[in-house]
């Protein structure tokens, strides 16, 4: 498959089938996409309530360029540690509630206020979907959003494999949905974390805007843009399927491009309603800096990356100068030389593994890597999906990981998988590479319930 810009003829009225054909199609269309679901569930799920169980928080953190003893329960937002959840939502949700999964329960329960600003960075669909859902249920903010992730993820799945299945064969649409289930930071889209809901809403507008159903593609648009910032990306893939679609004479454009103004809306709503709780219109922007994140160049993120640098940061006191760290390859030497099942399991050793920023670069490089390969392989709109949401984070650098985050931002922008799979011709060799892939997932799945970083 090219990136020819031939148009794209929208989807034509048929003869409807036979009421038992439909059936059959529609248990077929579920059928995988749940197996894949449950697969990712138990690799998931199992690993994160065992660590959490029997393994031990992570007990340190490094303070001035110093190992020092911390409880990585500290690590919530505004360091409040989240009370225990009763029944089974201790085992089950505790585990993935870490991270940013607190910051997300926080607005849940407190909306958004100027003596908690950095909460403006939490755009507000998927915590609104908690506070509803907690609210109509009684259950936690958590139990809803772990349930919202959950589920989403499964319809994630079933809209993607529609999706894939129109620009590709089978095959294709069903690796492509086990190599996104198993990928090493999986782990995220049974999380409190925005990944699932996102892939749903973003994949169901492009799979509506291939169809042309420009009205649904505009929805989803909308919503994806109040989950995430980058959901205001989708614009430049549906710019693609539209002109595809209905080619440059202006005048076949109207009315339908008049729904372009709808996804940007979101924006637009989540800014008013800042205001309306005394903070900026631009502030899920402007409080960034609450994560030490700065203006560079992208070949300057990756030398910081590579090589280290020092970086103007802003700071509650003012802007100072911070240190960043290169990545760290040392802890691999480290390994060899102390093969013993304690030094392994050791608080420092994981979280030194955690703090290296190995699996930032790699996953980032791979990810350029198969951007670059799939000009060729991938439809047009595939491209201009992942090639926005991949240049943005390199443009905004933290000093505390100039790639941080990039393990899990790769996850909704799945022509990358697409991509992956279609490099892997030998059946075995994808059995292999999934294998390794979901030990992956296990292993980063218990560190992250053990409040180790990983994305």
């Amino acid at each position: 498959m090219s990136t020819d810009t031939v148009p794209i003829s929208p989807t034509t009225t048929r003869t409807a089938p036979p009421r038992r054909a439909t059936r059959a199609s529609v248990v077929d269309t579920l059928r995988f996409p749940l197996l894949v679901w449950v697969l990712h569930f138990l690799l998931t799920q199992i690993p994160a309530s065992l660590a959490y169980r029997f393994g031990e928080i992570r007990s340190v953190e490094r303070i001035n360029g110093i190992i020092e003893q911390q409880d990585g329960q500290l690590s919530s937002a505004y360091q409040m540690v989240r009370p225990p959840l009763g029944g089974m939502a201790h085992w089950l949700v505790e585990p993935f509630r870490n991270w940013d999964g607190t910051w997300y329960a926080l607005v849940a329960e407190r909306s958004y206020s100027p003596d908690m600003s950095a909460t403006a960075a939490f755009f507000p669909l998927y915590p609104w979907l908690m506070d509803w859902g907690s609210r109509l249920t009684g259950w936690s903010v958590e139990t809803v959003g772990y349930l919202v992730s959950n589920l989403a993820f499964a319809g994630a799945l079933i809209v993607l494999y529609k999706l894939v299945r129109i620009d590709f064969d089978d095959r294709v649409a069903r690796w492509t949905l086990v190599a996104l289930a198993v990928f090493p930071t999986a782990f995220f889209f049974s999380a409190i974390y925005t990944e699932s809901l996102f892939l749903l809403v973003s994949v169901t507008c492009l799979w509506a805007a291939r169809r042309n159903d420009w009205l649904l593609a505009a929805i989803m648009g909308f919503l994806a843009a109040m989950t995430r910032s980058a959901g205001i990306m989708l614009l430049a893939p549906l710019a693609v399927l539209f002109i595809q679609q209905h080619g440059w004479d202006l005048r076949r454009w109207f009315p339908k491009a008049l729904l372009a103004l709808i996804p940007p809306l979101g924006l637009v709503v989540f800014g008013w309603f800042l205001t309306t709780k005394d903070l900026r219109f631009l502030d899920w922007q402007a409080q960034q800096w609450q994560w030490n994140r700065f203006s560079a160049t992208p070949w300057r993120t990756f030398d910081c990356a590579l090589n280290g640098c020092v970086a103007n940061v802003r700071g509650f006191g003012g802007p100072y100068v911070d240190t960043v760290d290169p990545v760290n390859f040392g802890w691999i030497g480290d390994l060899f030389r102390n093969l013993n099942w304690a030094y392994i399991t050791s608080s420092e050793f994981r979280y030194t593994v955690g703090q290296s920023q190995v699996l930032d670069l790699l996953v980032t490089v791979a990810a350029i890597a198969l951007i670059l390969i799939g000009l060729k392989k991938v439809p047009l709109y595939y491209t201009a999906w992942v090639v926005p949401p991949m240049i943005v984070p390199l443009l905004a650098p933290s000093s505390v990981f100039p790639l941080m985050s990039m393990p899990r931002f790769v996850l909704p922008l799945f022509p990358l998988f697409v991509v992956a799979v279609l490099l892997i011709k030998d059946r075995r060799v994808g059995i292999v590479l999934a294998s390794i892939s979901a030990v992956l997932l296990v292993l980063l799945t218990m560190q992250f319930a053990l409040w180790y970083w990983v994305a």
